[in-house]
This record gives structure tokens, C-alpha cells and sequence, in this order.
């Protein structure tokens, strides 16, 4: 089931965000995994629940809802009641309240296993404090797969309970189970602590690993409050029209959206990522950080890049075809001719660049093997030895 089909049970949160700014961290945090090109490849802000996060893989689409609580004491420990809605001291569990269990935060939760089915992958609680150990002893007896606690008891029984109009058949026991597994805990979470919190050092070496731009402190600064900015944007304003395209634009953060925050050049990183650069966020960024000092222009962030894809095609078409002999001499000369250039990021500049790349394909052709290698292959294989020579 996609997001689109079902209307959430509140739009609340939507017209206040500002008063969500552990929210609005979190959601940040977990957008930045999108910059790792793997199964995660959408945030969306305030809708269902504080975000979800959405992953595709060989399975097919699965979200992740997320639940973002805060306390400003550091020595809290969440209660029973205060996640499940259960009370601790009830002699006869068959008291328990039924319509507490549905409004608790892991409630809501719940819901999500049951509207979304086999689309829901996961449903985070997620804290920036402890849980005490009652509530920790029912995590721990859900993650065994026993069952056997009395409170985690109560829960399979009220299960049905609590979302009859959302039940469409009857559930068994193991369809029960299978849903309250489903529910994880993220707690002591650093990127919400208050006053001096982590966020910018987390945010800071995701940014680095995913795209290696290695971010000074005014960029950090800008950087991050730009990202902040536009997950709080996505997370404000109702949304009117309920559909797919409305959810992506008005919710859903994705690649281009991160691109434009860390000034990534999209046509660099398309072009990188369809020659199959499984690195193409981080070689997008190397390449425009390589030619940032001569005031290089998106178009030449963009041809250097389908240079390199260029070379990254042939070499991967040749490397069991060409004498493995004449592959290290062609790299040879390529890496003799950035020593000697002194080529390095931050300093190149295309035009500097013409008449040692006119010399390499000289070189080459003296010593027969160019091959059908011309002028921009042999500058995206420049761009490809200094990549590596970055990451």
C-alpha cells in the first residue's frame, strides 16, 4: 500500500513544527542516508507520524514510521504508561484499558502494522532518554519471541481490540505476533539530547561519509541550516489534495532535494549515476570541489563528469580485452601526468587541463596504445585517478 492511498489519522502537526524540533533533527538525520544510494530513498515529514522513512529493494516498497518523544529531565525513564498505555500495578490485567492502549505512542504505532500490512517494515519509538526496566523487559521479551511477558500478554489479547474498523480479517495468533515484532525502540538517541546536543558533529560525518565533502564550520553552519529548513518546510502546511504528486512535493524529501542542499550539480551526479558510478554522489562532489578555484560552471562540472563516465564505460568494456600490460602503462602514464602537473582538488581548471591531455594522447599513440581512446576519455580517466586518490 503506497502512502497516497490512505489519509492519516492527523494533519495537526503539520500547521506547528516549530514546536517539533527533535522531530525536525531526526527527520534530518534520517535523510541523509538517501545520499548513500541504497534501499532508502525518501523521508516523508510529518505525515502518518512524525516521518517515515521509505526503502525499496528485490522486495518491493517498505516504510519505516518513526515516533519522535523527548523529555527535558535526562533522568527520566519512560513508564508502562507513559508508552503503552498499560498501568504497572494492576493486580487483574484484564482491566486494562483497551481505548489507553490505542492512544499511547506505541499504539499509534501499531496501527501502522495494520493499515500498511506488508508494507509496513518497522515502527520506531524513538527518545532521547532511557526506558525503565519494566517497559525494557517487554522489548526484550518481543525481540526473543517469546511472548511470554504479562504486559506484551495484554497486547496480543487487545490487539483486535484496538483497531476493529482497520481489521479487514480476522488476525491469528502469529498474524499478532508478527505485527508487535515489528515495533523497535531507539533510545538515549544523541542528535536529541537538549541544551548541547550532537546533532551537528552526527549530521556533519554523515554528510563526509556519503559524499565526502569535508565541511568547515561556516559550511557546516550553512549547510545543515538549509537541510533544517527544508525538512521543517516539508513538515508544515496541510495537505489539500490528497494524491501522489502533492505527498512528494509538499512532504517527501529525495536525492535532488539534498542535492540542491549541499550544492551538488544534479545534471554531474545523473550523469555519473546512468554510467554506473555506484559512488556517483561522492564522485559528483569531488569533481565540482576539484574545480571550484577556477569558478568552473555547472556545464563543466557536468561535461568533466560524463568525461569520467566515458572513461569508466571503456575501461570496464576493455579490461579483459586490452593486455593487462598496456591497462597499467595507459594508468601509468595517466598518474605520471597529475604528479607532474600537481594536479589536486581545489586547483584545477579546465583550460589548464587541454595541452596535458593533447601531450597524454601523444604519448599514448607513440607507444601504440591509445587504442580508440580519445581526448575526453583520457581526461575522465584524470578525473577517475583522483577520485580514488580522494576517497
Amino acid at each position: 500500500m503506497a502512502l497516497e492511498k490512505k489519509k492519516p489519522r492527523e494533519q495537526d502537526g503539520r500547521d506547528s513544527f516549530g514546536r517539533y524540533r527533535a522531530q525536525v533533527r531526526s527527520a534530518a538525520i534520517a535523510s541523509l542516508s538517501i545520499l548513500e544510494n541504497k534501499d532508502i530513498d525518501r523521508v516523508y515529514c510529518d505525515l502518518h507520524d512524525d516521518f517515515v522513512v521509505r526503502s525499496v529493494d528485490e522486495n518491493g516498497i517498505g516504510y519505516l514510521f518513526y515516533q519522535v518523544k523527548t523529555k527535558g529531565k535526562a533522568n527520566h525513564n519512560w513508564t508502562l504508561n507513559e508508552v503503552f498505555g498499560l498501568k504497572d500495578r494492576l493486580k487483574d490485567q484484564s482491566k486494562q484499558s483497551t481505548a489507553k492502549i490505542k492512544d499511547s505512542f506505541v499504539g499509534k504505532l501499531l496501527l501502522h502494522t495494520v493499515v500498511f500490512d506488508q508494507y509496513c517494515n518497522t515502527v520506531v519509538f524513538q527518545t532521547n532518554i532511557h526506558n525503565s526496566d519494566q517497559v525494557s523487559e517487554m522489548i526484550a521479551d518481543v525481540e526473543s519471541g517469546a511472548f511470554e511477558n504479562k504486559f506484551v500478554q495484554v497486547l496480543l489479547d487487545r490487539f483486535c481490540e484496538c483497531y476493529p474498523e482497520e481489521i479487514a480479517e480476522e488476525l491469528t495468533l502469529d498474524d499478532i505476533k508478527r505485527r508487535i515484532s515489528k515495533l523497535k525502540f531507539e533510545t538515549d538517541v544523541q542528535y536529541l539530547k537538549q541544551g548541547d546536543d550532537n546533532f551537528e558533529p552526527i549530521a556533519k560525518e554523515k554528510i563526509f561519509r556519503f559524499s565526502e565533502v569535508d565541511l568547515g564550520y561556516l559550511e557546516t553552519k550553512e549547510i545543515l541550516n538549509k537541510l533544517l529548513e527544508l525538512v521543517s518546510k516539508k513538515s508544515s502546511g496541510k495537505i489539500t489534495d490528497w494524491n501522489k504528486e502533492a505527498i512528494e512535493e509538499q512532504a517527501g524529501i529525495a536525492i535532488d532535494d539534498l542535492l540542491s542542499v549541499l550544492s551538488i550539480s544534479k545534471d554531474a551526479y545523473y550523469a555519473l549515476l546512468n554510467g554506473g558510478d555506484g559512488k556517483a554522489i561522492k564522485s559528483a562532489s569531488i569533481i565540482q570541489r576539484m574545480l571550484e578555484s577556477g569558478g568552473v560552471s555547472q556545464e563543466a562540472v557536468k561535461y568533466c563528469s560524463n568525461c569520467k563516465t566515458h572513461w569508466d564505460g571503456w575501461y570496464r568494456e576493455n579490461r579483459h580485452v586490452v593486455p593487462e600490460i598496456d591497462l597499467q602503462s595507459i594508468l601509468g602514464r595517466v598518474r605520471t601526468m597529475i604528479k607532474q602537473e600537481r594536479m589536486q582538488a581545489g586547483s584545477l581548471c579546465i583550460a589548464d587541463l587541454r595541452s596535458p591531455i593533447k601531450q597524454l594522447n601523444e604519448t599514448l599513440t607513440q607507444e601504440d596504445i591509445l587504442y580508440d581512446l580519445d581526448n575526453n576519455a583520457l581526461l575522465g580517466a584524470v578525473f577517475s585517478e583522483l577520485i580514488k586518490g580522494s576517497i
